[in-house]
């Protein structure tokens, strides 16, 4: 068994990228986990795992798809997984602290196993970023757990400022401008469309390259490709248009490239984008307040350019990272493919990505054709699986969400009345069913 002084050795043996993961405490806490599970926990450089290593780590860490060798996750003809060296950004100097932050598309909707997987989003810890770590850490704690649209909240923004000084309001922007969007972590195995029942599975996943481990800051629930746009010419020449099912697996599986870089990260009209923002974009490499707008018209906000890499040619271009938006693809389908292309992510995590990714950071999109998509046909009708079975329940529950929390049924887009069916009330009830079931039971009580 590997004792506590080599592993302190390797720790400050490895490279600058290893400040991540160092520290006595951490290597006591991991050596503990190696002797529950050494085959999971032991650590050593990335470059020496071998796959089986890889594809242990992968089932509960998506940070370790792009090193899987498996050719059914990647399109015929391209590259079979990536090396530990391609996950760095090469647009950044060898000592930025930002050149070690990677995306992963993780676009099983179903486990390899063919279990579901469910759609379990782990939102990012302030207190494991760089960005703040020159903060005391009681504060750093407090930002972590007070709930947006509280008092506490507007208090904290106070203690900030008293205790920081002018170099406050750096942090007191990202808390006006991202985390003050942040909500429950959606956590569900199916989503909704219709009658129909869908296995939820896909996520986009924040990672941290360090040599002997693979950090997963963050991930949230996404929608990929499962639409295309098809017009009806009516007798009076009028067009209408609709949708169509459209997979980008099998012939179509070139659609989506195996790597990506951001090449511009875009803004929305719901925030000001000002000197402070600015100096964020500055400091990861770039950024800019154009806005963009799907066919002249339908806001995709925080918009990411996905530019795919030269060995993917016929990869579709002109997508991106985005807020659901589209009124057409349903919210509450999030973790399920129903996106026309781009990857559409939850107003929190479109804000979030935003402000964490570096300029041209890569994205590394990996699935197999057959768990790309499940529509759950064993279940005769996803009745059972609706949140609310009439109007007089979805009511009720856009009653308490408007009267109890109002910053979030703004964001949500949810009024007090309603389609207790469609999926801003869907999307909604996944976020605070625990809170409003508990609501429920005390007034029947």
């Amino acid at each position: 068994m590997t004792n506590i002084k080599s592993i302190i050795l390797l720790t400050f043996s490895l490279s600058a990228i290893l400040a991540c993961e160092s520290g006595i405490n951490k290597a006591k806490s991991e050596l503990a986990e190696n002797e529950k599970n050494p085959a999971v926990y032991s650590r050593k450089p990335i470059d020496s795992l071998t796959q089986d290593e890889i594809w242990t780590r992968y089932l509960t860490n998506p940070c370790y798809l792009p090193l899987l060798k498996d050719p059914e996750f990647w399109e015929k003809g391209t590259p079979v997984g990536f090396s530990f060296a391609e996950l760095l950004n090469d647009s950044l100097s060898a000592d930025n602290m930002y050149r070690t932050r990677y995306l992963v598309g993780d676009f099983n909707a179903v486990g390899p196993d063919k279990k579901l997987r469910g759609a379990n989003e782990v939102y990012p810890k302030l207190s494991d970023l760089p960005e703040f770590k020159k903060l005391p850490s009681s504060l750093v704690n407090k930002m972590d757990k007070t709930y947006p649209g509280t008092a506490a909240f507007e208090q904290l923004k106070i203690e900030i400022e008293n205790t920081l000084g002018d170099s406050a309001f750096t942090y007191i922007n990202f808390l006006n401008k991202v985390w003050a969007y942040k909500m429950v972590p959606i956590i569900r195995q199916y989503s909704i469309e219709n009658n129909n029942l869908y296995s939820a599975g896909q996520t986009i996943a924040m990672c941290e390259a360090c040599t002997d481990t693979l950090k997963l800051q963050g991930r949230f629930a996404t929608s990929a490709k499962r639409q295309d746009i098809g017009y009806k010419v009516g007798a009076n020449g009028s067009k209408r248009q609709f949708y169509v099912e459209y997979f980008p697996i099998g012939n179509r599986r070139k659609y989506y490239a195996g790597l990506y870089r951001i090449t511009s990260k875009n803004w929305e009209t719901k925030r000001k984008y000002d000197s402070l923002d600015i100096a964020r974009d500055k400091e990861l490499g770039g950024g800019n307040n154009r806005v963009t707008f799907f066919k002249g018209s339908a806001e995709l906000p925080n918009f990411l350019l996905l530019q795919p890499d030269a060995r993917y040619p016929k990869a579709m271009r002109q997508n991106g990272i985005h807020e659901v938006a589209l009124r057409g693809l349903s919210r509450g389908m999030l973790g399920t493919a129903n996106s026309i292309g781009c990857l559409r992510v939850s107003d929190f995590g479109s804000k979030f990505l935003r402000w964490w990714v570096p300029q041209n950071c890569k994205i590394f999109v990996g699935y197999k054709d057959s768990l790309y998509h499940n529509k759950v046909t064993e279940k005769s009708s996803a009745e059972a699986f609706l949140p609310f079975k009439n109007a007089e329940e979805g009511n009720a529950f856009r009653k308490w969400l408007n009267t109890y929390k109002p910053n979030e049924a703004k964001i949500l887009e949810i009024s007090e009345t309603g389609d207790y069916r469609n999926g801003h009330i869907i999307d909604g009830y996944y976020y605070f069913k625990d809170e409003y079931n508990k609501y429920v039971s005390s007034k029947k009580n």
